[in-house]
């Protein structure tokens, strides 16, 4: 229930349509905490930081989240905000020579900007997304897992029920709704 954004049980089985299949019970229950203390999942450190970007311009709509295209124009407009990104990433990380991090982006053409703006700050990137094959998949979480690369950008891959324990390093580049993807 946590990790779905809710605090406390749903009055009726519909509020959560997959208890239906349980009789409206919830049968078992683990909270993030209680994963990180059991070793399920790895313990972190969160950092959020103010970019300066006004997103109220960005179309919006409800169940919809922003407008995907407006977003990436926003985030791809020029190298200011990557240029951040990639100081940010190194003010944090104990040695970007080393990390191996994984980018989540708003579309593809962001997720190729920003691997080109990581690039050119000399920091070893690539990007995949949905439509990249599985031999490319494969291939770049191989290079990133050997440490050819430093930053696997991606769009709509590796959100849930990916185990990469060479990741070390998570980079939220697009906002979510979604309690579940961050």
């Amino acid at each position: 229930r946590e990790l779905l954004g809710l605090t406390a049980t749903p009055e009726r089985s519909d509020d959560l349509p997959v208890l239906d299949w349980f009789d409206g019970r919830i049968s078992a229950e683990l909270r993030l905490w209680d994963a990180i203390d059991q070793g399920r999942l790895a313990p972190f450190e969160y950092y959020g930081l103010f970019d300066g970007i006004d997103l109220r311009e960005v179309p919006w709509r409800r169940g919809r989240g922003y407008d995907t295209g407006a977003l990436t124009n926003v985030y791809t407009a020029n190298d200011v905000w990557a240029r951040l990104v990639v100081d940010q990433l190194s003010k944090h990380a104990d040695d970007i020579d080393s990390v191996r991090a994984l980018g989540f982006c708003v579309s593809v053409d962001h997720a190729r900007f920003m691997a080109r703006a990581f690039e050119r700050a000399g920091v070893r990137a690539a990007a995949v997304w949905s439509d990249s094959s599985e031999e490319e998949r494969r291939a770049a979480l191989e290079q990133l897992r050997r440490g050819q690369i430093r930053v696997l950008f991606s769009v709509d891959l590796f959100n849930e029920g990916v185990d990469l324990p060479n990741v070390d390093t998570l980079l939220l580049l697009r906002p979510t709704d979604s309690p579940v993807l961050f």
